[in-house]
């Protein structure tokens, strides 16, 4: 189902631009309605409960006034997006039957979950720098089975479900090389199989978007059941907009002026202030192999965020992870004059 939803994606990305009457405010709504016909037997079973048809609804109105200005291809995709969220819903608060009544702890799962989705709705299309994002969602559920919990160890404490949620955001409208190539280069797919009984999230912020340049930072997470403990890490995927290509380290910086230095001493100052209480002052070898990989390299207004996820800076697991940023004006002698906006000095 990934598979296609990608597929999908980029057969919108290869020239779905225009707004006709299939992406207006009427048809998905229509689209979106839980009580039409032939919705399935876990939407009339929503249907029939005042409370869940009636949040429900609210979700649906919220995605309707976010994909006001959204191509046809876009309103397809969210659409889309919200039916699997529903019936990843349905298995994730343990309703294996779709025609069976929710019991009481199911019913309140339902209602914390649409609750959270109605605050997600609300930003599933954005309006950033000129451009229209829109949330692409990769969302499924597999029940646990009984063989699975008695697996890993759990037995009857072991979750009803395990959930993917993986979201990435996809640029709307007229579909020029540079934005196809953008929408394919922070496309992100599934690391793990359901069946490999591992949870995973994905999630996204747009830190920066311009004419030249957008930088989106990745929060990626993972448990295993049984597991110790789950995983998590951070990227950054930056894209020169006037290329249509990922930044490198010579976008940013001039060779031969000692930038590497200038951050990983700077790192190594910020995280032993940040740590100070525990007495930990990272390695400076760590510390400089995570500061000078562009992929860790998230670009903002005001300068240059530079991502620690765990284990990536000689700390223990236990600390997490960290960031540490650095004002563009800081950074300006070891500058690219010819570096996008907002890196380039300014004059």
């Amino acid at each position: 189902a990934s598979l296609a939803f990608l597929a999908l994606v980029a057969c919108g990305d290869r020239g779905g631009e225009d707004k006709t009457d299939q992406s207006s405010a009427e048809r998905i709504s229509a689209a979106l309605d839980v009580c039409a016909e032939g919705r399935g037997e876990f939407a009339q079973q929503l249907c029939e409960n005042q409370t869940l048809v009636g949040l429900d609804t609210n979700v649906r109105e919220a995605i309707v006034a976010a994909a006001a200005n959204v191509s046809d291809a876009g309103a397809q995709m969210l659409v889309q997006n919200q039916t699997r969220w529903r019936e990843a819903q349905r298995i994730a608060c343990g309703i294996i039957d779709p025609e069976a009544e929710p019991t009481p702890e199911q019913q309140a799962c339902l209602e914390s979950e649409y609750r959270a989705r109605l605050q997600d709705a609300e930003t599933a299309v954005q309006d950033i720098g000129g451009y229209t994002f829109q949330r692409m969602e990769l969302v499924d559920a597999t029940p646990v089975t009984a063989e699975v919990a008695s697996a890993t160890g759990l037995g009857d404490d072991a979750p009803p479900a395990v959930l993917r949620d993986i979201r990435f955001p996809r640029i709307d409208g007229q579909q020029t090389p540079a934005i196809q190539r953008f929408n394919e280069l922070v496309a992100q797919s599934p690391q793990f199989r359901l069946e490999d009984a591992t949870n995973e999230v994905v999630d996204y912020r747009i830190a920066y978007a311009g004419p030249e340049l957008i930088s989106v930072r990745f929060d990626m997470a993972n448990d295993t059941l049984g597991a110790a403990h789950g995983n998590n890490t951070s990227k950054a995927v930056t894209v020169l907009m006037t290329e249509g290509r990922a930044l490198t380290a010579n976008d940013v910086f001039r060779a031969g002026t000692g930038w590497e230095r200038f951050l990983t001493q700077r790192a190594v100052g910020e995280i032993s202030r940040q740590y100070r209480e525990d007495g930990f002052v990272p390695p400076e070898r760590d510390v400089q192999e995570s500061a000078t990989k562009p992929h860790l390299w998230l670009i903002t207004e005001q300068g240059l965020t530079l991502l620690f996820p765990p284990y990536s800076f000689g700390a223990p697991y236990v600390m997490g992870g960290t960031e540490v940023s650095i004002p563009w004006a800081d950074l300006r002698p070891y500058l690219n004059p010819a570096a996008p906006a907002p890196i380039r000095p300014s004059a």
